[in-house]
């Protein structure tokens, strides 16, 4: 016996809900949505390298190590790394930048910064002090590579920042004899009676400019010399990122310390190709009218600047 299946009924709403809106008139399209009455939506594009290098989260992690479970009192030899916020969020968790000599210190931890020092430095500390090395592999890689060319004889030339802190840790390395090059003009000038060379680079340079001078500097005659590459590849990675924003989009917003050597230069990158770019530390910083006319913005921040900085210029970007 087969059993009749009844059919199902569909509800019809008799009364659909009505539709709130209200006729636009085309200029107040064009005014609110741009030419066409089609939403316009600026485009913002984020580098993939918009966090901290490997170098530097390695350095705050032993930082916040060290006051969390360390000697105490906790401090640092210099800023642990250039960004001022960071800084200031160590300081409030207990670490204490050290300006003056290690002598003044009593006891506790010492933190070397992510820039690195030489040994010698640390001679004035004494044993009273636990000393926790914070320096960046790839910096202690080119010391070890500035010490070794030194002992063996050849003249070093640093290409880098003079005055900062990693250049000047390099050139303890040596002696206090390696010469600094920081741009094409000196290459061009530099001299030297030395019969072998051997050049190594500020880990956060330029590859294009440090390929530049090393050619420049090759032009003389020398009886040997040994070009050791020794910038970090997350710098390398970040500039040529860099390069790309700049080259599509209207314009870029560089965030990080305006102490910061990779940061500035991440900056001197965008106005080399050309690009509208603004360096700035924080979101408060941005102004309305840079933005007028601007289709797409390109993000990029130095290696020291922490993602949730990054986050709060993007959002501040998406109020524009």
């Amino acid at each position: 016996m087969t059993r009749k299946m009844k059919p199902r009924m569909q509800k019809i709403r008799r009364n659909p809900p009505k539709l709130n809106a209200k006729p636009v008139l085309r200029s107040q399209a064009r005014k609110q949505f741009g030419e066409g009455g089609a939403i316009q939506r600026r485009r913002i594009c984020v580098s993939n390298f918009s966090d901290f290098c490997f170098g530097v989260k390695r350095a705050i992690a032993i930082a916040e190590g060290t006051l969390k479970n360390g000697r105490k009192p906790v401090y640092s030899l210099g800023a642990i790394i250039h960004n001022k916020e960071v800084v200031r969020r160590l300081a409030e968790k207990g670490l204490e930048v050290l300006k003056a000599s290690p002598k003044t210190i009593k006891g506790g931890s010492l933190v070397i910064c992510s820039h690195g020092i030489h040994p010698d430095r640390l001679k004035e500390a004494g044993s009273r002090i636990k000393i926790i090395d914070a320096t960046c592999p790839f910096v202690k890689n080119a010391q070890k590579i500035a010490e070794k060319l030194f002992r063996e004889g050849y003249k070093v030339i640093i290409i880098g920042d003079k005055g900062h802190p990693e250049v000047r840790s390099l050139k303890k390395f040596t002696g206090n004899k390696a010469v600094i090059i920081s741009n094409i003009e000196e290459a061009s000038n530099f001299k030297s009676k030395a019969g072998k060379i051997g050049i190594i680079a500020q880990t956060t340079q330029a590859s294009g400019d440090f390929g530049l001078i090393v050619a420049e500097i090759l032009r003389k005659a020398f009886k040997e010399a040994r070009v050791f590459n020794t910038i970090c590849h997350d710098a390398d990675m970040r500039q040529k990122s860099t390069k790309a924003m700049a080259r599509h989009n209207d314009l870029v917003i560089v965030i990080g310390g305006k102490d910061s050597a990779n940061t500035k230069r991440l900056y001197r990158i965008c106005r080399k190709v050309g690009a509208i770019a603004y360096h700035i530390e924080r979101e408060t910083e941005l102004r309305k009218s840079w933005f007028k006319g601007i289709n797409s913005v390109g993000v990029v921040s130095g290696a020291s600047t922490p993602k949730w900085i990054v986050d709060e210029v993007v959002e501040k970007l998406r109020q524009f």
